[in-house]
């Protein structure tokens, strides 16, 4: 049977121009004298990269190598678990890759692998991507399209994020096909499908060349930044032509009459019937007949000897030759036993085992026998009922019951003993596979440093996928299933003391009253022993929250406990004299919470007293400048305020808020890039600057005196927001925010090195990737974080600190 014919064509365009020599497409038909290549069929591989435009190339070119040269090369026993292993060894060489990388550079591939062996067609998807296929007559889009669906109300795509180098782990879908000649496929980004309903798509695939599907599909498609197609139509075979044969140099040229004759086509023998003979009036010659002797019944008549009763013997016989029943065989051989008994030594295990049934069937079949001859004995009529007397017809011969019941338990036993024996051997594999993947984890703890571990982790994580593959290996097994559920948290928790990762176990407080409100700052009173008036002690029971709106925003009150947050100073409010403004920060001072705004005139400062709100401007607070975001913090009773003047701290001090400020820093020191590039301010008696690398500046009367750079973060740290510093200045921690890779780092505050990273899990509803504000309660035993994410205000424990990784598993 010939294969099926396929015309391919793809083609790859960004920002409007189209790349030649791509990598994003793959099309790869094996070579006949390939033969280990040719029964895994050809392939059809289409990318969609995710991420830098200036490394999407390369990173297409990790991918398509990996599949081709895997899904060939791999010992798979067929082409979709060729697939499969290919795209996972691509998400692995992909995500090494990519570790390489700062987290803004790195890439992620949505890929469609498409396996064509005979008119099986075998596709593996890993989203984002698009395949579009139209098989007898029928249209399928893969994934479906909200779209395309009738029953769906909206038509918004969902976005995926488990695109190969996205992490380590990635399990692709799979679909397979059955195609004819006339069906086409086309591979596409995930955009496509937005631009196509299904009979603009059922039509574009009704043409018989790929290269017109993929041009009216890309001038639909022409205005997207970037755009990958690829598409293959399926033919019948093209007839192949059959040589002539060429006339030797010495054979005579053919005459002008022979050559005519001969460059007239041949008819097909199969279907042109032979040519008619021609009559000839003289018959062809017959052979003589062969003399066969004297007829056989004169033979009969003639023999004296009288003939055997089995010549004569029927329903009728003739009179004249009398019946002889009593002549014997010549060769017959005397009567025995059905199954004679040989030497043990002669028989073949199989009968040793079979001999005790025999024999207990030939005695059951010789009682039975006795007791119907005796019945028929005791009978008084001899009467013979018609049918069951001497006849020439085939009787089927009795059932041997004792002997199918015997087969069928010798059968059943062998079944069941089979069973057991393939069981006990793959127990025996899962067995040998965990114990393989408990070593690898063991041989983590023994590294000589964190890099040596992570290698370790990822060779361990590869015997914990084989031994996750085994079928003995379930709950139905609770011995295994124990034992490697022991080890996969085993290895989470080596995974995270390499990396130093806890995890934070949150309880939402209070959501903000607005849809899309937002919290930027958390004001958390501390314990105080010492406060006797009823305001202050009020006061203490609650948390303050500041919003974002930048025309309006607002200072909230929410019980300590959680509760709806309720205005607690807000703009348009009459205070004395004065009109609240836009309120620009809030923070706690000595014994209540403090608000600043921004009005026409300038700065004010807002305090409690006799609980009501008092006001007092800012001194010389009519000059600043519009800061982005003023941070203000208080020491001392002391007030700090950084963004007011640029690369400048201006201090306020207690009491005496009116006056004008003085510049804190030193003149050399604001010209630094370093102070003009800060983002966050924090003061313990010394001042700290942040900057968006993490690097923390450190200020004691004006100049700079030290710097702390974090150190062994990974992944490395991409851009941090704010940051919260704890305890006195010889001691405590300093927190980091890192919304882009979604984690709160803990350092050291004297040595800048990395305690811990604090991240939720994936099944929380805290979201850190919106990470806006964080204040800490050192007061209890255990500290208590005050989460802001987005609208949402969250408390939870800071956790204990991860464990060195070369410690055993406490129990």
């Amino acid at each position: 049977m010939q294969s099926l014919e396929i015309h391919a064509d793809h083609r790859v365009a960004v920002a409007g121009a189209i790349i030649t020599n791509s990598t994003r497409a793959l099309v790869v038909t094996p070579a006949p004298h390939q033969q280990v290549a040719v029964t895994r069929g050809q392939l059809f591989v289409l990318c969609e990269p995710i991420g830098p435009v200036e490394r999407a190339e390369h990173a297409c070119r990790i991918v398509t190598r990996s599949i081709r040269h895997t899904f060939y090369e791999s010992e798979a026993t067929s082409a979709a678990s060729a697939l499969r292993i290919a795209i996972v060894n691509a998400n692995k060489a992909l995500y090494q890759d990519n570790m390489r990388h700062s987290p803004t550079r790195r890439m992620t591939v949505g890929v469609t692998a498409i396996a064509l062996l005979g008119n099986d067609l075998f596709i593996a998807q890993v989203q984002p991507a698009q395949v579009f296929l139209r098989c007898s007559g029928k249209l399928r889009a893969i994934p479906t399209h909200p779209s395309w669906d009738p029953a769906q109300v909206n038509a918004a795509q969902i976005a995926l994020t488990n695109a190969l180098g996205a992490s380590l782990f990635v399990e692709p879908e799979f679909f397979r096909a059955v195609v004819q000649p006339g069906d086409a496929v086309l591979l596409s980004s995930s955009t496509l499908i937005g631009h196509f309903d299904p009979p603009t798509m059922a039509a574009l695939l009704a043409q018989a060349d790929a290269s017109a599907i993929i041009n009216t599909a890309h001038a639909r498609i022409a205005d997207l930044p970037s755009a990958e197609l690829l598409a293959f139509t399926v033919h019948e075979p093209a007839p192949r032509p059959t040589p002539s044969p060429t006339p030797s140099a010495h054979q005579a040229q053919p005459d002008k009459r022979q050559i005519a004759v001969a460059t007239e086509p041949k008819a097909d023998p199969l279907f042109t019937l032979p040519p008619q003979p021609a009559f000839t009036p003289n018959p062809p010659p017959r052979p003589a007949p062969i003399d066969l002797g004297e007829p056989l019944a004169e033979r009969v008549v003639r023999q004296t000897a009288p003939l055997p009763p089995s010549s004569v013997l029927g329903e009728d016989p003739p009179q004249s030759i009398p019946i002889d029943l009593g002549d014997t065989f010549a060769n017959g051989q005397p009567y025995g036993l059905r199954h004679p008994i040989r030497p043990p030594d002669t028989m073949t295990w199989s009968e040793r085992l079979a001999w005790p049934w025999l024999a207990l069937s030939d005695m059951v079949r010789e009682w039975r026998r006795e007791r119907q001859l005796r019945r028929k004995a005791l009978t008084i009529s001899s009467y013979v009922p018609r049918g069951r007397g001497l006849t020439y017809r085939r009787t089927a011969p009795p059932i041997p019951w004792p002997l199918l019941l015997v087969t069928v338990l010798i059968v059943g036993v062998a079944i069941v003993y089979g069973i057991n024996l393939s069981q006990q051997n793959n127990l025996q594999l899962a067995t040998e596979y965990l114990v393989a993947a408990e070593e690898r984890v063991a041989a983590v703890r023994t590294a000589p440093d964190e890099t040596t571990a992570r290698e370790a982790l990822l060779i361990a994580q590869q015997a914990i996928d084989v031994a996750r593959a085994s079928p003995e290996i379930t709950t139905t097994n609770p011995g295994l299933w124990l034992r490697f559920s022991e080890l996969e948290r085993e290895y989470e928790r080596l995974l995270a003391a390499v990396d130093r990762v806890s995890f934070l176990e949150p309880t939402l407080l209070a959501s903000h009253p607005l849809p899309n409100g937002i919290f930027t700052t958390i004001v958390v009173p501390p314990a105080m022993s010492s406060v006797t008036d009823p305001a202050n002690l009020t006061a203490l029971r609650y948390l303050y929250a500041l919003d974002s709106d930048p025309e309006a925003a607002r200072l909230y009150r929410i019980p300590r406990d959680g509760g709806t947050p309720e205005p607690y100073l807000e703009p348009g409010q009459t205070v004395g004299a004065a009109i609240v403004g836009s309120l620009r920060a809030a923070l706690w001072r000595i014994d209540q919470v403090v608000a600043i705004d921004q009005a026409p005139n300038g700065f004010g400062y807002y305090f409690r007293q006799n609980d009501t709100w008092n006001y007092s401007k800012l001194g010389s607070s009519e000059i600043w400048i519009d800061p982005e975001r003023l941070d203000v913090e208080e020491y001392a009773g002391n007030l700090y305020i950084w963004g007011a003047q640029p690369g400048e701290v201006l201090k306020f001090s207690s009491g005496r808020y009116g006056d004008t400020p003085e510049f804190w820093l030193n003149p050399g020191v604001t010209r630094d890039a370093a102070v003009l590039s800060a983002i966050d301010m924090a003061v313990d008696g010394s001042i700290y600057l942040l900057q968006k690398n993490g690097t923390v500046l450190i200020f004691s009367f004006g100049q700079l005196v030290g710097q702390l750079t974090p150190s062994n973060v990974s992944p490395p740290i991409a851009e941090v927001s704010r940051f919260v510093i704890t305890g006195p200045p010889d001691a405590g921690y300093i927190f980091l925010l890192e919304p882009a890779q979604e984690r709160i780092l803990q350092l050291d505050k004297r040595t800048g090195e990395l305690i811990q990273q604090l991240r939720v899990r994936a099944d929380s509803n805290l979201r850190l990737s919106q990470l806006t504000a964080l204040s800490i309660d050192m007061s209890s035993a255990r500290p208590i974080l005050y989460i802001a994410s987005a609208g949402d205000i969250v408390r939870a424990e800071l956790p204990t600190p991860p464990r060195s990784f070369r410690e055993e598993a406490r129990p």
